[in-house]
């Protein structure tokens, strides 16, 4: 997937959309649909994710993973519609349940709420500046940089949720099994 690359903050609205297509198990409540929207600034990405839910419970959560470089861990950010966000640094298991690394402070996300012709949604929005990118990965995001990662909707209370790109049904959250890759592009 092209992400744009610009010398200054986009609208996250105008930006393509990366949507969540692929569906495992059956959710309890309302849907699984969400997408997400992100470019790059400055070695800095931005990102929103959008969930299609009028009364999300606590549970419902959204999130991204994002792997930079060849060393394997990768950032899992997720929120859900109460602004309650959690990041961590992960490392891929074999076997089992990815392992977490450590915890990765980031500044509480903006938050949205609204109504359009696709229905009721919710989500939000944050940047991975780039000082962290460099710090956790060594990377700097500029025209032609590769990453790779995935988008999800699922809730902590099931083992249904929903990944833009195909991922295998391992019964949790998160995983690096199904990435899919994204390449930075001049706006």
């Amino acid at each position: 997937m092209p992400v744009s690359f610009s010398d200054k903050p986009l609208v996250l609205d105008a930006i393509s959309a990366l949507k969540v297509t692929n569906y495992y198990g059956v959710a309890l409540r309302d849907n699984i649909y969400c997408y997400l929207r992100l470019y790059v600034c400055g070695g800095s990405l931005s990102f929103s994710i959008a969930s299609f839910e009028q009364t999300p419970p606590a549970e419902s959560r959204t999130g991204a993973a994002f792997a930079f470089g060849g060393n394997g861990n990768y950032l899992f950010v997720s929120c859900n519609a109460e602004g309650d966000l959690e990041a961590g640094l992960y490392a891929p298991s074999p076997i089992g349940k990815d392992q977490l690394v450590r915890t990765i402070p980031l500044p509480q996300p903006e938050l949205f709420r609204g109504v359009d012709e696709q229905g009721y949604h919710w989500g939000f929005a944050c940047t991975l500046s780039a000082a962290l990118l460099d710090d956790l990965f060594g990377e700097a995001l500029a025209p032609g940089a590769v990453f790779s990662g995935n988008v999800y909707k699922y809730s902590v209370d099931e083992a249904a949720f929903g990944s833009a790109f195909p991922t295998p049904q391992s019964g949790y959250l998160p995983c690096a099994a199904g990435f899919g890759e994204f390449l930075v592009v001049p706006y």
